[in-house]
């Protein structure tokens, strides 16, 4: 597996570039990629805000992104829904 901060730039590269992105689905079984995003996030001042699911960041674990992976290898794993809020227009 490649650095994520490689896989990162490229895919900022390409992206800007307009180039397609080819392969993205086998970059999610990239482990330093979540661990990454996780750090990211953690830092924010609204991470242990609860999201739809009611999970915070601080719940995340190595076992969580392994399971993670795991589902996304074998195309089992469910995206979990996103919050819409309709802000009221005049």
């Amino acid at each position: 597996m490649q650095n994520a901060e490689t896989v990162l730039g490229v895919l900022r590269e390409r992206g800007r570039r307009g180039l397609p992105c080819n392969e993205l689905y086998r970059q999610l079984f990239n482990k330093e990629l979540y661990l990454l995003a996780y750090g990211r996030l953690y830092s924010n001042k609204g991470a242990m805000t609860p999201g739809v699911t009611g999970e915070t960041v601080d719940g995340m674990s190595l076992s969580t992104i392994d399971r993670i992976i795991d589902a996304l290898r074998h195309e089992r794993y469910r995206w979990s829904p996103a919050k819409r809020v309709y802000i009221p227009k005049k």
